[in-house]
């Protein structure tokens, strides 16, 4: 059985996690704030995501569908990363500076290393970057930059490597804050863990 745990903060940032016929789909975006309508940008992707959900079955579909996205978002610009996990399989694809890593006690690989960081979803530019894995034992961290820009990768995997998932998205997310108790930035998360 997977297990997800999903904690947003923040005005622009989104994060959704649903049951499909066929597996789990996940998604995080981060609306850029500096070119309007940001938020918009990123509940499309959801909005998108969500729509073609049955159809999202391979990693080429993942970018096929951000790449459309791409072409036909009007209102702001944002990051993207959907993933699809089929069993043990993970088929996903990404855009911008938000990410996904595979968790390991050991390990960290960053599925999303290859992607693009700009241009961004919105821009009629940018270009989806498609990566397939297997979960295994692992955890599956889907974040924005308010995390993976503000928190050291080791301090990041510690956490994601607790036993106990129910709350660890909110601790992840609480990693950034400044002794003030404000966030340098918004951030959605998303583990997940069979």
């Amino acid at each position: 059985m997977l297990r997800i745990d999903l904690h947003v903060l923040g005005r622009e940032d989104r994060a959704a996690a649903l049951t499909t016929p066929t597996g789990h789909l996940l998604v995080v975006a981060d609306g850029a704030g500096g070119t309007g309508d940001g938020a918009h940008a990123a509940d499309a992707v959801l909005a998108a995501a969500t729509a073609a959900a049955p159809t999202l079955t391979s990693a080429a579909a993942c970018a096929d569908l951000l790449t459309r996205l791409d072409s036909t978002l009007r209102r702001g610009e944002t990051t993207a990363v959907l993933v699809v996990l089929q069993g043990d399989t993970i088929h996903g694809a990404s855009v911008g500076d938000s990410g996904a890593w595979l968790l390991g006690p050991d390990s960290l690989h960053d599925l999303s290393e290859h992607q693009r960081r700009k241009p961004l979803l919105g821009s009629g530019r940018a270009t989806a970057t498609p990566f397939t894995a297997s979960l295994g034992p692992a955890t599956l961290l889907l974040a924005t930059d308010g995390l993976f820009n503000y928190c050291p990768p080791v301090r990041i995997a510690t956490l994601a490597n607790t036993p106990t998932l129910e709350g660890l998205a909110t601790r992840l997310c609480d990693l950034p804050r400044l002794r003030s108790g404000a966030l340098p930035d918004d951030i959605a998360v998303i583990l997940a863990r069979r």
